[in-house]
This record gives C-alpha cells, structure tokens and sequence, in this order.
C-alpha cells in the first residue's frame, strides 16, 4: 500500500507487545476495530525480573476482557500486604478486604510480565479482527490526511504498514514517540533500581505476599512471585556506584537485611534507571500514546502499570467514538488531557512519594514519620479504606455517555 492511499478508517496499528500494547489490541477488536499489533522482540518469554504486580484496581478489566481466571489460575492472590520496620521488627498490615463494598475483586495479582502477555497473547490470536507481526521492528512513521504509513524492519527486509490510527504502546524509549519528535522530559532519580529474583522464606519474617521494609538505609520491596518459594526482592543503591561489581555489594546488601547474615540463592536480577517523566501530549495528529510511551515513573506505587492500564480504557472508549460511530476528532484531544491530568496530578505524586519512603528515608525524623503514620492508618479498617481507595482515582470519568454496548466496560 503506497502512502497516501486511503486505508480502512477502523484500521490501528498498535505498536508493542507488552502487557498494554496486547491489552489494548484486545480491547479494541472487542469492540469492532481491525487491528495490527506490532512487536519488535520475537513472541518468547524471558526470565529477567520485570513487572509482576498487578494493581486491584484493574482486575474488573481483565475480567471483562475473559482473561482474569486463567491470570489467577497461574499468579498469586494477595489480599493483605505488610510494612515491615527492619530495625525494630515491627510489623503493620493493611487488607484488601475493606475493599469488599466497593469493588467485586479486592485483591492483588501477583504474576509475571510475561506470563500475563502469554495469557492475553492466546485471547489476541483467537480475534478475526487482528493480526500480530513479531520480530518487526518499527523504523519511523509519516502520516497524511487519510492515515500513518509506518516503516519497519522485518527478516531483513524493509516493508511499509498502514492504517488510519496509530498508537504507541512500546515502552519509555518508544519508536513510535521518537518518531513524532516528541520528548519525554522529566527527571532521573539518582538511585539504581535492582530488582532480584531469590530463593527465601521471607513468610518466615513476617513478611505478607507482598510487604514494604522500611529502613533509613535498606528500605526495599518484597513479593513472593509463585508457590515454590520464589521471591523479588527490590532495593535501590547509589546511581553511580560501578554497576560491574553491583553482584558483590548485593551480597553484602543481604548480610545486613537477614537474619544471620544470610545470603540467598539468587536466581536473576536486573538493574534500572528510574524515572519521572511525561509527553507534553499524547496526540500527534493520528498518532496517539499510552502507558510507559506516554510517562514513566518509578515502580513503587503500583500506580505506573495501573495508570497506563486505564489510559487504554480511556482511549479504547475515545478510538470507538471516532473510528466506529464518527465523532469529531477532538475526543482524541480529550484523552490526552484527562490522562495526563492524572499522571501529573497522581500516578507521579504518589509513586514519587513513596519511592523516596522507600529510598531516601535517612532524613532527620522522616522514617519515624512515616512508621507512625503508618500505624495511624493501619489502626482502623475505614483508615485503611480511604487510604486505599486513593487509587480508584487511576480510572478516568467517561468520556462521553454510554453506549448500549460499552466501550470502557471492553477493558
């Protein structure tokens, strides 16, 4: 197809085949739009620690998008988490379950990137409505008043795809991004990310499922990532420390954080800038940004993988508006805005405050601050519902009034 010539108007190409780049090729063939999902990376797993934690809030998506049960069947179900004080032992828990009249699932899933991917993946493939290209590589994009023509490599060859829409779902250092000369700009926190994948029984400290440790000095997150006694172990060191001999200090890391000096059995790690950064807009024309295309921030919330969870909500439900039933292109507009409104406004504030609980805790009292603010909130079931049900506020108001068949209902 040569550019300029007219393409389908219910044609996406959605880039990246991430979590959110096939959750949102799901959602929008669900509700009647042809879709082109691209990947860069061939269709296989990897064991590299990478997300794992999938925030309450989402799981009526997944539901509605058939995908829950078989989520749950594989993952780990967490209803309660603890903050853990290392220094004293002390031990606070906050439940789920005060949840129970609000939402249908208070729960936590537990399971890993890929895993989720593989599950939707098997959803995405059963579609009429989808194709899915692996090992193609996206090189740049040029758009008309019909639609985008998006270049790529693919088996060595260089070949064009196109469509009325194009949305970048494909990551902090997305081509697609790049490719409108959008930035991302924002800041880098001077810490190193490490997240580790060991073999301990953390239960037998007290820790929950999932836990926070707080320390002045060793602040970290734990979670246990299935029933075999594996878990992912998150600290967080000086950003220029030689990351060549990072292995040796992670040793001594858990010789002060364990009970008798132990070292446990490390399975795999990986080491990560973080980061707090957004696009001055999630539209170019008919180019539209999601999820970590869009904004990134550090890891500590939860709130980065829920946020970008219902950014596709949002634009799922704003795409249908325009592609199915014509509605004026400045829906798109609107996405945009409400969903960076809520990065910059929460998913930010919020991840960037307890990243620096966790990590920057040595100021004079802060820790001490913190714990007892801590047992402030976990001391009363209502306490710990309205500090939970701050992240309801990830999901956006509909953009326009339901329709019989519901577009935000499909995610």
């Amino acid at each position: 197809m040569c550019e300029g010539e007219r393409v389908a108007q219910d044609s996406v190409i959605v880039v990246g085949g991430g979590p959110h780049g096939l959750l949102h090729a799901l959602a929008l063939a669900r509700v009647g739009v042809d879709v082109t999902l691209l990947e860069a990376r061939p269709p296989r797993p990897t064991n590299s620690p990478r997300a794992m934690t999938f925030h309450w809030s989402i799981m009526r998506g997944l539901d509605e998008l058939g995908v829950l049960d078989e989520a749950l069947r594989r993952g780990l179900i967490h209803r309660t988490w603890s903050i853990n004080v290392l220094g004293t032992g002390e031990r606070m828990q906050i439940d789920l379950g005060v949840l129970a009249d609000d939402i249908e699932h208070p729960f936590t899933l537990h399971l890993p990137q890929d895993e989720l991917a593989d599950i939707v993946t098997t959803a995405l493939l059963a579609e009429p409505r989808v194709t899915v290209a692996w090992d193609t590589r996206v090189t740049g994009l040029r758009q008309d008043a019909d639609g985008v023509t998006v270049d790529v490599e693919a088996d060595g060859a260089v070949r064009e795809y196109r469509a009325a829409w194009v949305v970048g779902a494909d990551g902090a250092t997305s081509s697609v991004r790049r490719a409108t000369g959008l930035g991302l700009p924002g800041i880098t926190w001077p810490e190193r990310f490490v997240a580790v994948n060991v073999r301990h029984d953390f239960a037998a400290q007290g820790y929950d499922v999932s836990a926070v440790q707080l320390d002045a000095r060793d602040g970290a997150l734990v979670a246990q990532i299935d029933r075999d006694g594996l878990w992912r172990y998150t600290y967080a060191e000086n950003l220029h420390l030689p990351e060549e001999s990072l292995r040796e200090r992670m040793d001594e890391m858990f010789r002060r954080v364990l009970p008798g000096g132990e070292v446990p059995e490390v399975e795999t790690w990986a080491a990560h800038r973080m980061h707090q950064r957004v696009a001055n807009t999630f539209r170019v024309g008919r180019v539209l940004l999601l999820a970590d295309a869009a904004h990134v921030t550090a890891p500590t919330s939860g709130y980065g993988l829920a946020g970008g969870f219902f950014d596709s909500v949002t634009l799922v439900e704003a795409l249908a508006e325009v592609v199915l039933h014509g509605a004026d292109h400045e829906i798109l507009d609107r996405y945009s805005e409400v969903r960076r409104k809520v990065f910059t406004g929460l998913a930010s504030p919020v991840s960037s405050e307890s990243k620096q609980l966790l990590w920057n805790a040595d100021g004079p009292g802060r820790l001490e601050e913190e714990v007892e603010r801590f047992r402030w909130i976990t001391s009363s079931p209502d306490r710990q519902r309205q500090y939970l049900l701050v992240g309801r506020r990830l999901e956006s108001p509909p953009l326009r009034r339901r329709r019989a068949t519901s577009v935000a209902g499909s995610v």
